[in-house]
């Protein structure tokens, strides 16, 4: 006894149809990433398109003053700050321009351009009482502090990881009851 022409078609069409999703769950994507520092603890994960920038914003403990980084995902491991914005001088806040670099001042704030660094993943340490570490990626604002502890230490950056493998990482952030993950 042979098996009907439509079971056929209707097992062809599911097997297809799982052999996609199964495709789709192993094609490798581009994701932002914090994990703490020394433990590499994922506490955040975004997915990220090669090329486009990422900003961290915070507050200066002494001038109390907005500080936005800003910096180009070119690739993992290469993550390159492009731009410094700041009003008021302040500790460890550039004097002048160093090497490369120049400044461009517009309505009051000075930006700083032609950095020559690269960082494999940029280190932040979250403020503990006035810094309000932001990361602002692609519309979203991320305050730090909502997926670690003020005071502790971080690094962000871009990895290439299976898709699959980031639904599962999600899944693991959600669990362990973070604030903020990739989807609300």
């Amino acid at each position: 006894m042979q098996p009907r022409p439509s079971l056929m078609k209707k097992t062809f069409i599911l097997l297809l149809f799982f052999g996609i999703v199964f495709s789709l769950l192993l094609l490798p994507i581009l994701v932002l990433e914090v994990r703490v520092d020394g433990s590499e603890e994922l506490v955040f994960q975004q997915p990220a398109k090669a090329g486009s920038l990422f900003e961290v914003h915070w507050i200066h403990s002494v001038t109390l003053q907005p500080v936005i980084e800003v910096y180009l995902l070119e690739a993992p491991g290469r993550i390159p700050i492009v731009k410094m914005t700041f009003d008021e001088f302040g500790p460890n806040l550039p004097a002048h321009p160093e090497f490369n670099q120049y400044w461009v001042i517009e309505d009051g704030k000075y930006n700083v351009l032609g950095y020559d660094l690269v960082f494999e993943r940029v280190p932040v340490t979250i403020g503990a009482v006035i810094a309000d570490h932001t990361l602002v990626y692609n519309g979203r604002s991320t305050p730090l502090e909502d997926v670690h502890r003020p005071g502790g230490y971080v690094h962000i950056g871009l990895t290439e990881k299976k898709l699959c493998q980031f639904f599962i990482e999600e899944v693991e952030i959600w669990q362990k009851g973070r604030r903020k993950t990739a989807f609300y």
